[in-house]
């Protein structure tokens, strides 16, 4: 019976050139992906390693298997980087010292029928084969193998950025290897050759399948390897692949490549979906459970996709991600929009996510209903503790189809039994300017004022988007107030909803501490400094500041009639975006001079 697997020593240059060192990078692994970083990382601890003489120096493990299809090579499937990186060393020694070590009188000094032999087998078989895609060996040949390495140039930050493109970093490795060498004379060069080849050792850990050697590669990531869970979840589906399909080798085939190609496929629209494959699992995970998970993501998800066809996993996650890029990242909605402002993403997402991914049938009221709970949780300033049991909830009754007249009881109970609607309501009727919702919620009454044919969507982390005080908050220094506000009414209202709006940075910092007229002036575009904003301001909520002023209401001034006024329609866009009943706030309307 052969052994499971076999654990080997090798100096490099049996790694390099023994008989059966022949490698490929299998279709399932992702592109090289090294960087500057990591690259000198490597070379700085070889070197290290050889001017403190160390006797035997561990490089670390790597893990190959033997493929499913007939072959002499054998599947990396652990420590493509490293073998990749060191061949590339090879190929530069080779480029930039063609004679090394030509006269040594060590018989174990790496010459460069050595360092061909390492990477040519027999003179013609490549040591390490790029099977990741089609155009990587062709690449990895012109560039690296057969290329001229000492011509690579620095790659450019875009280039090195595009992850299915590999052959840029290809070249940024070759041009950093051939200028660390250059650096070194040549008796230098061929002493730290020497060492690398002959006391720097890695573990070759040959198994006997592909699906063992995922096994192993798992249980070595819970030893504290750097692995992602969802390269976890990749090779736990890619080995219930290769063990289905194990006495079939041409479906087996079949179903691998469909795997890869819609993992990758996947990628790249979570790529485009400001978030990673780890976070978008998690809220696949918590649309799966329905509940709080109790283990790791990776543990939770074994269980979940225990008894399931992996390509359909697959195939389900990937509608999964689309949905999320389409209906939520690219979607222009304004109630989306303000979605995003929240907190607690995680729940909101995979209730959202869950409804678009069973067709629920009124999702277009759900989202409203979302909307109004965690705002109005967050108004109130309640934490997640207080949503969280209800968001599982949610996700559980948006997958049984339950009806939103029953969704809508369930969450106004919740608001009614946590006492979150009396909290929001005190906590709109005080100073908001300084809390973390005030200018999601100017920006929510924002987008009230249009209609959803295209909305532009507006980033409240945008430094160029302020919070303007129509009255300045010390306008006892500033002439022009000194006749409308004493210092006994302010102090309620400086800070309140009828006494903010937004503006561009420009137009507040012009406009900040002068007199209403003149902050009319730069709302309309019409400051007197040279850097200030030419055109009316964008926001149809100072805006209206502009209109009441042009139809002369309130006398063309800012009064505590008129910021009542605008408090009391503050308080009408609040009730309209969150559907509340502010009543009990709201104060009796002035009637302006012109209407007398």
């Amino acid at each position: 019976m052969s052994e499971i697997f076999k654990p080997l020593s090798l100096t490099i240059k049996e790694l390099f050139g023994n008989t059966d060192s022949l490698y490929q990078i299998p279709i399932y692994q992702r592109p090289y992906k090294w960087g500057s970083e990591q690259v000198d990382k490597l070379w700085e601890d070889l070197w290290d390693a050889f001017q403190n003489d160390e006797p035997n120096y561990f490089l670390g493990s790597v893990i190959t298997a033997k493929p499913q299809e007939s072959s002499n090579y054998l599947d990396v499937v652990d420590g493509q980087q490293r073998l990749t990186t060191l061949l590339i060393l090879f190929c530069c020694y080779r480029d930039v010292f063609p004679e090394i070590n030509k006269d040594a009188d060590d018989p174990f000094a790496v010459d460069s029928n050595i360092l061909s032999n390492s990477i040519f087998f027999n003179g013609k078989f490549n040591r390490l084969k790029l099977v990741t895609h089609a155009s990587h060996q062709s690449d990895f040949e012109s560039v690296v193998i057969k290329g001229d390495t000492t011509k690579c140039k620095e790659p450019t930050k875009s280039q090195l950025a595009k992850d299915e493109e590999p052959k840029f970093k290809f070249a940024n490795t070759s041009a950093l290897f051939c200028q660390l060498l250059r650096d070194l004379d040549e008796a230098t060069a061929g002493e730290f050759l020497n060492y690398v080849f002959n006391k720097v050792r890695i573990i070759r850990i040959d198994c006997s399948s592909v699906n063992f050697a995922i096994k192993l590669f798992q249980v070595l990531n819970d030893r504290g390897l750097d692995l992602t869970n969802s390269d976890l979840i990749k090779s736990f589906l890619l080995e219930k692949v290769y063990r289905k399909y194990a006495e079939d080798e041409a479906t087996l085939k079949l179903r691998a490549d469909q795997f890869i190609a819609d993992w990758r496929a996947t990628e790249n629209i979570v790529k485009d979906s400001y978030l990673s494959m780890n976070d978008l699992f998690v809220i696949y995970e918590y649309y799966l459970l329905a509940s709080n998970p109790r283990k790791s993501l990776y543990d939770e998800l074994q269980t979940a996709f225990a008894t399931k066809d992996p390509n359909e996993v697959i195939a389900d996650f990937k509608k999964f991600a689309e949905h999320h890029k389409n209906s939520i990242v690219d979607l222009h909605d304004k109630t989306i929009y303000s979605f995003w402002y929240l907190k607690w993403t995680v729940y909101w997402k995979s209730i959202l996510l869950a409804a678009l991914h069973t067709k629920y049938p009124d999702y277009e009221r759900l989202v409203k209903a979302l909307r109004r709970y965690y705002y109005l949780n967050w108004i109130a300033g309640f934490t997640m503790t207080r949503i969280k049991q209800i968001s599982f909830n949610l996700i559980k009754w948006v997958k049984d189809k339950e009806p939103m007249s029953f969704i809508e009881k369930q969450i106004n109970d919740k608001l009614a039994s946590d006492g979150v609607i009396p909290r929001a309501i005190s906590q709109l009727d005080s100073d908001i300017y300084y809390a973390s919702w005030c200018k999601p919620l100017l920006v929510m009454i924002e987008y009230n004022q249009t209609d959803n044919s295209m909305p532009q969507w507006i980033d409240i982390k945008d430094r160029d988007l302020h919070v303007e005080h129509i009255l300045p908050r010390k306008f006892t220094d500033i002439r022009g107030w000194e006749h409308f506000f004493s210092n006994d009414e302010v102090p309620k209202w400086i800070n309140s909803g009828g006494n903010l709006t937004l503006l561009s940075g420009k137009k507040n910092i012009e406009a900040s501490n002068n007199s209403f007229p003149v902050k009319i002036d730069v709302y309309k575009g019409k400051g007197k400094h040279s850097d200030s904003d030419k055109k009316v301001t964008a926001f149809r909520i100072s805006q209206k500041l502009v209109d009441d002023f042009e139809a002369g209401k309130y006398s063309k001034n800012w009064t505590m009639d008129s910021m009542i006024d605008r408090w009391n329609w503050f308080l009408n866009e609040v009730e309209q975006v969150l559907a509340i009943d502010l009543s009990t706030i709201k104060h009796n309307p002035p009637v302006p001079e012109n209407e007398m």
